[in-house]
């Protein structure tokens, strides 16, 4: 296990993540990070949804992940499942899980009832991707590097409920990382940066 990963769990381990309680027609879903050695580096994984009306994150970058179901005995059990539905990726054989940040409601108005819990991983082993076509249009790995340059990043202001709202952007070759996935990110990098 790298310095950098023993680092990350032990910041992860020391916070304490901000769960979303809500009843009713709240759709509870969660998200898999994933993180990947690349040399003396680190990338991250990400999705682009393919552009569909029924999706309210249609043609975004996203995290693997999905709603939980009632098979599920846990929000961690929906975002591995999840992550190998989409992706073809075993998180419990061929990852480690380090840890959860806060929930997150999205700000997307069709999306407004969706409590997600982003959960963060390191692969321990090489992994092949197989995209599942409905679900995901293409598949990214980003080098931490350019996460944390704040050249790549963009905040912008949102109005929501009245208010204004922070809204994050990244930008990686010809896509950006914006909306929920965008805060997540942000979430992740505010307390870990410095570690890449």
């Amino acid at each position: 296990m790298s310095d950098t990963i023993l680092k990350l769990e032990k910041l992860l381990s020391q916070r304490s993540s901000n769960e979303i309680i809500r009843e009713g027609d709240f759709v509870h879903a969660s998200v898999m990070m994933i993180l990947k050695e690349s040399g003396q580096n680190y990338s991250m994984l990400f999705i682009k949804r393919p552009e569909s009306e029924k999706d309210p994150f249609s043609g975004h970058m996203a995290f693997p992940g999905g709603r939980m179901e009632k098979g599920d005995s846990s929000k961690l059990e929906t975002a591995i499942r999840e992550t190998y539905e989409e992706v073809g990726i075993n998180i419990t054989q061929s990852a480690r899980i380090i840890g959860t940040l806060h929930d997150v409601n999205p700000n997307n108005p069709r999306a407004r009832n969706y409590v997600v819990t982003p959960y963060l991983s390191v692969l321990n082993e090489e992994v092949t991707i197989i995209p599942e076509a409905k679900e995901v249009e293409t598949t990214v790995w980003v080098p931490m590097y350019h996460l944390v340059d704040d050249r790549n990043k963009e905040i912008r202001i949102r109005e929501r409920d009245g208010r204004q709202v922070e809204d994050y952007a990244y930008n990686y070759e010809q896509y950006l990382i914006w909306g929920m996935t965008g805060r997540i990110l942000h979430q992740f990098l505010s307390f870990s940066a410095h570690l890449f």
